[in-house]
């Protein structure tokens, strides 16, 4: 009985693909009417959504309203502080119906309907019913409950009769597909990643919305990161050098949106408890990640305490993802830390660096490292005292690599001109452990050397 009253629900709202609207009942902005169109809309104080609501109450993305594959509206909760609620009862994703009040914070919307067109209403069924009055003869009593567009659901008993026979064999029919479904997944024979990977153009949509706040006692950073379909937006306040930075970028690539859902799901992130808190006081380290696919979000919040490793998972892969997309490596973190992250780097650099004879690689990880002190620091001003050390070590710890890069090649080309495959066969091997960046043209260049060197040492072993 549930499911064929989901069934009847869900047909009721998919025979009009027309725009529906929701009106204010209560509230702050009382009156107010928004129109929904076929995309859908999304709610919250945030300037951002398509409805913005100026409730206090709100979250900042609140809720969302879309049209499910089959024409179906319905509203899902965006992992709002206070919740959504439905006629009452909270929800997380749910079916509407005219009439239907969704309340949020202090707000109440109520779900108007729209006139149905032509093309909508009219299917082969009907059609073939043309001795059914199209008007309300005189007199007849008036439907109780109209649909979400508006119809008047007292027709005739002929139609009614249609309707409801159609419906019962659709209920029936949805059942054998479901039944058969199950089986094929239990009996292995159906792979629903697989059958996901082939559809490709039915990936799940995929909306982030990432904040990180970072408070002392002499500075409050944060940092938000927010991707609405295609558009990938970052913004970056920090109080103590004034910064206020916003880069966006529009119509991402679905290709790279597919790969960073297959990421995400991976984590174990939907499976985390909403809320982790520390007990700290006396300064605030918060990190706030909500992630959708499709119909299905997830919310979770953690304050002052370490996160959870399927949380940290999906921070970074979030914060990769927009470093590269926006090509800003520190954009999500705070100067202080960037000072830290600077400091420590240029640390083990010079450790590396007074290493250099211990192992061949150590002299490569000391220009790396020095590198990675200089990104750090590429978006502060003024730059730290400690600056100058970083890039006067960068360049010392290049320009000896490169040194005894061309004192081994020199050797390993010296050796294969005499034939002694040993000693060139040494100094390749050294060049690969001295420069490990498979990417690096020096390594390439070693590393097919040293195979056709390897061909002349068979014979001999």
């Amino acid at each position: 009985m549930v499911l064929i009253c989901a069934v009847l629900r869900s047909h009721v709202l998919s025979i009009n693909p027309n725009k529906f609207e929701l009106e204010v009942e209560a509230g702050p902005e009382r009156g107010r009417r928004y129109s929904v169109e076929p995309a859908g809309a999304r709610i919250g104080r945030d300037p951002s959504n398509d409805f913005v609501v100026n409730d206090p109450s709100l979250s900042r993305f609140h809720c969302r309203i879309y049209l499910a594959g089959d024409g179906q509206a319905r509203v899902a909760d965006l992992g709002s502080t206070n919740t959504t609620e439905v006629n009452g009862a909270p929800i997380s994703d749910v079916a509407l119906m005219p009439g239907d009040r969704i309340v949020i914070g202090d707000t109440t919307l109520r779900v108007l309907g729209d006139a149905p067109t032509a093309s909508a209403v009219i299917t082969a069924d009907a059609a073939a019913a043309d001795a059914v009055p199209p008007t309300r003869a005189p007199g007849a009593p008036h439907g109780e409950v109209p649909d979400l567009f508006g119809r008047n659901t007292s027709v005739a008993d002929a139609a009614t009769r249609k309707h409801v026979s159609k419906t019962l064999w659709l209920v029936v029919g949805l059942v054998f597909v479901v039944v058969i479904v199950v089986a094929l997944i239990k009996l292995g024979l159906l792979d629903r990643n697989r059958s996901n990977a082939i559809k490709g153009a039915t990936l799940p949509a995929l909306e982030i919305q990432y904040e990180k706040v970072e408070a002392t006692s002499s500075n409050i950073f944060r940092y938000e990161l927010t991707l609405l379909g295609s558009n990938l937006t970052a913004r970056v306040d920090s109080l103590a050098d004034a910064k206020h930075l916003v880069k966006e970028k529009q119509k991402l690539d679905v290709s790279i949106l597919g790969k960073l859902i297959s990421q995400l799901e991976s984590t174990g992130f939907l499976q985390l408890e909403n809320e982790y808190k520390g007990q700290q006081t006396d300064s605030l380290d918060s990190h706030d990640l909500t992630l959708t696919f499709g119909a299905r979000t997830k919310r979770v919040v953690v304050i002052n305490r370490v996160m959870p490793e399927a949380f940290q998972k999906a921070a970074d892969i979030v914060e990769t993802f927009g470093q590269n997309t926006l090509s800003l490596a520190s954009l999500p973190v705070s100067p202080e830390k960037l000072l830290e992250l600077a400091r420590d780097a240029m640390l083990q650099g010079k450790k590396y660096y007074d290493e250099k004879e211990v192992s061949f690689g150590n002299l490569y990880k000391a220009m790396k490292a020095f590198e990675a002190a200089d990104v750090y620091l590429e978006t502060l001003e003024p730059k730290p005292d400690f600056y100058q050390d970083i890039v006067g070590g960068r360049s010392d710890t290049k320009k000896l690599l490169q040194e005894r890069y061309d004192n081994s090649a020199f050797r390993a080309e010296k050796a294969i001109k005499i034939e002694d495959w040993q000693e060139a066969s040494r100094n390749l091997q050294t060049i690969l452990e001295s420069i490990p960046d498979r990417e690096d043209a020096r390594y390439k260049q070693a590393k097919i050397k040293k195979l056709d060197v390897e061909r002349h040492l068979k014979p001999n072993r």
